[in-house]
């Protein structure tokens, strides 16, 4: 016969196991480890691109990154670019106003699974 309290141990053993498994971060999952200009940033002058550096690999074909203006129109000059080392998504931007930018992005990583994000900067008056 087992101890009362060698069991209550093993149980909580057993309990501690189950909650790190399902605790785990979820691997695969591509995510920003770096933005230019970044996320929040005030910058001048206007930047002509904008880029995210990613923690994984991520697929060129289901990559989207879109810049637009605070009145919602697209400011992109050209389709998003995936670097050789396929961690870094670009796009070319049209010459910036002084204002607020929103950049939207969705990848997938090369495992299959999805991200999304957003964030802002904002590009001050030059003069």
């Amino acid at each position: 016969m087992k101890h009362p309290l060698t069991l209550g141990v093993l149980a909580l053993a057993a309990a501690a196991a189950a909650a790190s498994a399902l605790s785990s971060p979820a691997w695969g999952h591509a995510f920003p480890s770096a933005e230019e200009p970044g996320a929040g940033s005030t910058i001048k002058p206007a930047p002509t691109r904008v880029v995210i550096r990613f923690d994984s690999p991520i697929e060129a074909l289901f990559a989207k990154l879109l810049v637009t203006d605070d009145k919602g129109n697209d400011v992109t000059a050209s389709a998003p670019q995936r670097s050789k080392d396929k961690r870094e998504l670009a796009v070319a931007l049209k010459p910036l106003k002084p204002g607020d930018y929103h950049v939207s992005w969705s990848i997938v990583a090369e495992d299959g699974h999805r991200t999304e994000g957003s964030y802002l900067f904002t590009v001050e008056d030059g003069s």
